[in-house]
């Protein structure tokens, strides 16, 4: 069983020009690939070089995939596939692929993680703030162009894979 960490934070939200308390999920640190492969040879007792090859054939193998239009399913986690965002034109013939603003890679999840996460996770709150003034931290992430608080701050918590 898994434990998802939380955080809330006061944010001010500009669509309803408040400070409100929003949640969301701590996410400690993005895991390179290269680590992936290390733990996956630790795991497995496969040879990094092994490992390391089989991770390239499959990363090419995926690219090609997708860039040719497959949908790719993977294994019990789900399934990525292309998605595109398109003007809409009353014409047919200047609809098609001058009409296309943004082609985007997304990710369903497969029917038994959205069961594990509704079973098998632990919700837990680490940081929470009061409902108080804004703190110097999100006057500053504001002043950048931030939202107010996504990111940085003292309230970092420790990565558990550290």
């Amino acid at each position: 069983m898994g434990t998802i960490k939380l955080q809330t934070r006061l944010q001010r939200v500009a669509c309803v020009d408040k400070n409100l308390h929003l949640t969301s999920v701590v996410r400690y640190s993005t895991i390179p690939w290269e680590d992936i492969v290390k733990f996956a040879c630790e795991n497995s007792g496969i040879p990094k070089a092994q490992m390391a090859a089989f991770s390239y054939a499959i990363t090419q193998q995926v690219e090609q995939f997708i860039l040719n239009g497959h949908s790719l399913e993977f294994g019990t986690l789900g399934t990525w596939y292309l998605s595109a965002k398109a003007k809409g034109m009353e014409d047919a013939k200047e609809a098609g692929a001058d009409a296309v603003e943004s082609i985007s890679l997304k990710f369903r999840q497969s029917k038994r993680m959205r069961e594990l996460l509704a079973t098998n996770v632990t919700l837990s709150t680490l940081v929470s703030s009061e409902a108080s003034d804004s703190t110097d931290d999100e006057e500053e992430d504001t002043e950048n162009g931030g939202t107010g608080g996504s990111t940085g701050g003292n309230d970092q918590t420790e990565d558990p894979l550290a």
